[in-house]
């Protein structure tokens, strides 16, 4: 899970005393689009990960469906 808070920018620092919104949201700006390629891989890995889980939820989802289905159409 720490992948995804990675990707999602979760990782920011937290804002100064004065503006907190300029402040949070250049902290936030600095960590997303940082030059470092080793971050880029783990935000690219992280929404390869948030990806494959998605696809997986689906696959369920149609599954359970397609199961409830048969159930339904065998008793008729």
């Amino acid at each position: 899970m720490r992948d995804l808070e990675e990707f999602r920018g979760g990782s920011s620092v937290p804002p100064r005393d004065g503006d907190e919104r300029t402040a949070s949201s250049s902290a936030a700006a600095a960590t997303w689009w940082s030059g470092d390629p080793e971050a880029k891989r783990r935000r690219r890995v992280a929404a390869y990960k948030a990806y494959a889980v998605e696809a997986r939820v689906k696959a369920s989802l149609r599954r359970g469906f397609r199961w409830i289905k048969d159930r339904i159409v065998r008793r008729w």
